[in-house]
């Protein structure tokens, strides 16, 4: 089975995402758990009964939490290593037609954009296909987008940038501020164009 490279720069994603689950998940599993011991006494009130859904949406996160927790982003002198668990896929350097990374105050992703079409039958590569706007004006808007955490991204983020210097056909759109609502408002504007 291929696999990166040992000198590749590994972002483990999973762990991370894990442990902001895991605390987040805290607050509402304890209010679940006082949620199920009002039920056991019999004292079935709208309260109780919020405080259990509360604690479902915390067991709601630990099962989210524990299926992400192998995730892994890899970048190597091959390409880019995407592992979601159960399988994992290469995008090779040569396919890549440019890469940026769009940050907002909620999340950051790596945007690689290929240069034919997303390719759509692999599982893993899949669920990473967006249709957005371009990161470029040459570069078509399907991509594939790879959320990253938000403590340890900036690593491989650089490591993707040296990797795409050594790639005189690859264009590295560097950081975009992305604000979502300020894309739907340009896009309604231009469709009406």
């Amino acid at each position: 089975m291929l696999s990166p490279s040992p000198h590749a720069t590994v972002l483990h994603a999973g762990r991370r995402t894990v442990l902001g689950l895991l605390i987040a998940a805290v607050l509402p599993l304890l209010l679940g758990v006082f949620g199920v011991g009002g039920l056991v006494t019999g004292r079935v009130t709208t309260e109780i009964l919020i405080m259990v859904g509360v604690g479902a949406l915390g067991v709601l996160m630990l099962v989210v939490a524990w299926r992400q927790r192998h995730q892994k982003i890899a970048a190597d002198h091959t390409g880019l290593w995407v592992h979601n668990g159960r399988a994992q896929q290469v995008i090779q350097w040569e396919s890549v037609a440019g890469i940026g990374v769009y940050y907002t105050a909620q999340a950051i992703s790596l945007e690689v954009v290929p240069r034919g079409p997303a390719n759509d039958r692999d599982p893993v590569l899949r669920a990473l296909i967006r249709d957005d706007e371009p990161l470029a004006p040459e570069l078509p808007r399907v991509r594939y987008r790879i959320t990253l955490p938000q403590v340890g991204w900036r690593t491989l983020v650089e490591a993707v940038r040296r990797r795409s210097e050594t790639h005189p056909s690859l264009l590295w759109c560097g950081q975009i501020n992305y604000n979502p609502v300020m894309a739907a408002l340009a896009r309604r504007r231009s469709d009406r164009t």
